[in-house]
């Protein structure tokens, strides 16, 4: 009997080792396939909603192979990032409810829309911030380090350096929901310096001057002195130049939303100007749903302020001609008007 019991005994744990075995297989090959195939296909789509609700629904099946042993790390951050995009827009809808019927002395109606932004706030926060720790995550497992801290790595990996990007933007757009929210997120105020420390891992030049934009924005809002803050703002011009040349804008987001944080007018009329310089034809279509995350937080920026100007949000068009602006005749016009 006690033979027989040992017997069975081992063929059960054989059993469910195979099981495991098999899930784990699944996993990886699911985790490769959607890291070769399904990344590249949504980073060159524009279509944020479809993106959002995909990462809604498929987060929860890679989370499930974590248990088998599977390191999805680096598809979960991906995946919350894309998710937390869509609440971040729901959020800035209440806000911007919230500061007409304020204007229009709707007291009530401003305050319940004020509420449910900083709910909203939460939500988005909670899940940039996971994005952060799936990235520590990824770093801590797959290359030995502890993001911001030591010596950087290298990372040879060109998936695993936009993560980084992605990572310590999320985290940053954490701490503002945080403060959006009421503090209601809870961040730790220690993340933003290693961030900052860790884009020093990346090549400004090749990730389209996002890394130097972050840290230029880090240093603007917790300068140690004047002089570091008018480099910092220097350091977020020059970001914009290379997102321009690179197609890619990121850094015109960055640094709109810093200009807006700050309070600074004069920095926010450059920044709305400079991103819309940028023709559209010259957008690196590869990175087709980054540009467009750009554009939505850039417009974002420009709505507050138009409504706080104005009473109403940024016009669908050309919302860096301001209204306090004298419009400037075409060269058309003008010639017409040598003419007469």
């Amino acid at each position: 009997m006690m033979r027989f019991l040992f017997k069975l005994s081992v063929l059960s744990a054989a059993l469910l080792s195979s099981a495991c075995s098999v899930h784990k297989l699944i996993g990886n090959e699911v985790k490769h396939f959607s890291t070769e195939n399904v990344m590249p296909v949504i980073l060159s789509s524009d279509d944020i909603p479809t993106v959002c609700h995909a990462n809604e629904t498929n987060t929860p099946l890679l989370m499930s192979f974590t248990k088998f042993g599977v390191d999805n790390s680096m598809l979960l951050a991906l995946g919350y990032a894309g998710a937390a995009t869509c609440t971040a827009m729901e959020a800035h809808e209440k806000e911007i409810w919230s500061a007409i019927t304020e204007k229009q002395g709707l007291v009530n109606m401003a305050q319940d829309a004020r509420i449910a932004q900083q709910l909203l706030n939460k939500e988005a926060g909670l899940r940039q911030l996971r994005v952060y720790q799936y990235t520590t995550d990824f770093f801590r497992n797959n290359h030995q380090y502890e993001l911001g801290e030591g010596k950087c790595p290298q990372i040879k990996d060109d998936n695993a350096q936009l993560l980084l990007i992605i990572g310590g933007i999320s985290a940053l757009q954490a701490l503002k929901s945080d403060v959006d929210s009421g503090r209601l997120v809870n961040f730790d105020m220690s993340i933003p310096a290693k961030v900052g420390r860790a884009m020093d891992c990346l090549d400004s030049n090749k990730w389209w001057g996002q890394p130097k934009a972050i840290q230029a924005g880090l240093k603007v809002i917790l300068p140690k002195d004047a002089q570091e803050e008018k480099e910092a703002w220097k350091q977020l011009q020059d970001s914009t130049d290379i997102g321009l040349q690179t197609g890619v804008r990121l850094s015109h987001a960055t640094y709109a939303t810093i200009a807006s944080i700050k309070g600074r007018d004069d920095y926010l009329r450059d920044a709305l100007k400079r991103f819309e310089s940028l023709p559209n034809a010259l957008l690196n279509n590869q990175y087709a749903l980054l540009n467009t995350i750009a554009a939505i937080q850039v417009r974002q920026v420009a709505n507050l302020y138009w409504v706080k100007n104005t009473g109403h949000r940024a016009p669908t068009t050309d919302f860096s001609k301001f209204w306090d602006e004298k419009p400037v005749p075409s060269a058309a016009v003008s010639e017409l008007l040598n003419e007469l």
